[in-house]
């Protein structure tokens, strides 16, 4: 929920308690200078109540904040009052503190003079509690989402200042083997393609922090629009399909007759489905399989990638969408994974309001399962093609192993 909905339930249900007129609480600001309204109930929308208040020049709201509750019997006849709407004869005043530091204040009103005293202040403790742990909960929210922000934009900015040397040194290595320099013997050729493998692994680094970055950051990512779930994942398996081929794995599709369309970015989509499908290719053995599925439930887009690979251990499944993180057999396999594959995978899927889940057996194999809810608007769908080349459910099948 909300902080504006979370503190309007508590200040109705406080008005109820207390048999009160009205209710609104305030927020101090970052500086400490100024009160600013975030929510009433009861109190007219033009009301002077909800102008922002300036802390030095209001001892109510300065003795309030201090972590006093003020009772005030008669709003009209004390200079404290001055603050607050003059409809009202009564009023009780509660600081919104969390382990000592003020957030801002909670204000009771009623029509009735002398309706407020110390009970009702004990009756309203746990209600004010929790609207200052809703604060202080949603501040801690956002500071973290900007920290993530800043980490994704600090990331972006290191990794377009890596992707210029790693490329140069590609192409002077390329170079190298060719023989411009001169002809290799077997000793160098297999120091330049260890050389080759490591700028290899620092370039695929590379577009995965980007690709990260993306994903923690909104304002880097693609716009969203219509895109066809079909063709995104028959992009996917035609791209994958070469390394299946070399491991002699049998890479499978099973294709739905129903155009499939969600609310997402085509490279996005792309990056999910590609990650999940080489990840299958890659964390299989020789001559085992790879089946990819997809279709509709209800009011989803249901798409699953199941192989007979190696399986994940039960102690990493927990930790699979963490970032850099790799499950003991995943090492085995693949001694230079990033382990950022499945984090971009998550950290995309959640952006496009779906979910993924995961069963594996250690040994037997896995199988992720993506969902997506169903778009209905109509409007102008993108990815209907592969390299030039239109893509239904049989000619995805056709370029394909089948089971």
């Amino acid at each position: 929920m909300e902080l504006e909905q979370i503190l309007a339930r508590l200040l109705e249900a406080a008005t109820q308690v207390l048999q009160a007129d009205a209710a609104m609480v305030r927020l101090l600001d970052d500086r400490g200078r100024e009160l600013t309204t975030a929510v009433t109930v009861g109190l007219p929308d033009h009301d002077s109540a909800v102008e922002p208040v300036a802390v030095d020049q209001s001892a109510l709201d300065r003795e309030v904040l201090s972590g006093r509750t003020v009772i005030l019997d008669e709003i009209q006849e004390d200079v404290r009052g001055a603050t607050l709407p003059q409809d009202y004869c009564s009023a009780l005043c509660v600081p919104l503190n969390r382990e000592g530091e003020p957030l801002g204040t909670l204000y009771i009103y009623a029509t009735g003079a002398q309706c407020f005293s110390e009970p009702h202040s004990e009756l309203l403790a746990p209600l004010v509690d929790l609207a200052a742990e809703a604060v202080a909960g949603n501040r801690a929210y956002a500071k973290l989402k900007e920290q993530e922000a800043s980490r994704g934009q600090f990331i972006r900015i290191a990794t377009h200042e890596l992707r210029s040397p790693i490329a140069v040194a590609q192409s002077l290595l390329r170079n190298v083997v060719k023989g411009y320099a001169g002809e290799l013997n077997e000793p160098q050729r297999d120091i330049f393609a260890r050389i080759n493998r490591r700028l290899d692994f620092m370039q695929t680094l590379v577009n995965d922090l980007l690709d990260l970055a993306a994903g923690k950051s909104p304002e880097l990512g693609e716009d969203e629009q219509a895109v066809a779930v079909n063709a995104s994942v028959g992009r996917a398996v035609l791209l994958v399909q070469p390394r299946a081929e070399e491991k002699d794995i049998e890479l499978s599709l099973d294709p739905c007759c129903e155009e499939l369309v969600v609310q997402a970015s085509e490279e996005g989509l792309d990056r999910i489905f590609v990650n999940l499908v080489d990840n299958a290719v890659k964390y299989t053995p020789a001559g085992g399989s790879v089946r990819v599925s997809l279709g509709r439930k209800d009011e989803e887009i249901q798409v699953a990638v199941s192989d007979n690979g190696i399986g994940i251990p039960k102690e990493a499944l927990s930790h699979l969408y963490e970032e850099f993180y790799r499950a003991r057999n995943a090492k085995k396999v693949d001694a230079v994974g990033t382990g950022l594959g499945l984090a971009i995978v998550k950290d995309l899927v959640d952006r496009y309001n779906g979910r993924i889940e995961v069963e594996s057996e250690l040994g037997q194999g896995t199988t992720f399962t993506v969902a997506f809810p169903v778009l209905r608007e109509e409007a102008p769908v993108s990815g209907r093609a592969v390299s030039g080349r239109a893509v239904s459910d049989s000619s995805v099948k056709t370029m394909i192993a089948q089971p």
